[in-house]
């Protein structure tokens, strides 16, 4: 996968053996889209970890305003940023949609390739898992100040 080198730097990796790396980057596959590509929908199954190599994807979140459901941007992520790690959290769906905002290159991983490397080797696997949990949270903590946002503006409807 050519964008190995490029990726090998970014959280997800952080404190991994960079042989360790290279193995798993031999295991994944390299993709390329359009701007204006989906590359999946909230609510999708999800089979696949993605992370950004190159351009720019969003992350979008169904906002209702005025009674229609429109997708906003919630996040933009570049490259060396997971785009997608539902494939590795159950139940295995998609919490947010995501789209190129940019041409983009992805590397993408199987939830399975994954889950038999890591079994294979228990010492990347924690340290890949524990970077993880890091991406985890800091979704949770912008979903977080988006809803405080969001309570915010509905408090300050109410009361004016």
């Amino acid at each position: 996968m050519d964008c190995s080198a490029a990726l090998s730097g970014c959280a997800i990796f952080e404190g991994i053996d960079r042989g360790a790396i290279e193995s798993l980057f031999s295991r994944g596959r390299e993709v390329a889209y359009d701007a204006g590509h989906m590359l999946f929908e909230r609510g999708q199954d999800a089979h696949e970890l993605m992370i950004l190599g190159e351009g720019v994807a969003e992350l979008l979140f169904p906002v209702q305003i005025m009674g229609v459901t429109r997708e906003v941007t919630m996040a933009s992520k570049q490259p060396g940023d997971v785009v997608a790690w539902s494939a590795l959290v159950n139940p295995y769906h998609f919490t947010l949609s995501a789209r190129c905002a940019s041409a983009c290159t992805l590397a993408v991983f199987s939830r399975d390739v994954l889950h038999t490397f890591f079994e294979a080797d228990p010492t990347t696997g924690c340290h890949f898992m524990r970077n993880l949990a890091g991406v985890i949270g800091r979704r949770l903590q912008a979903m977080q100040t988006l809803w405080m946002h969001d309570l915010q503006a509905s408090a300050v409807r109410r009361l004016g």
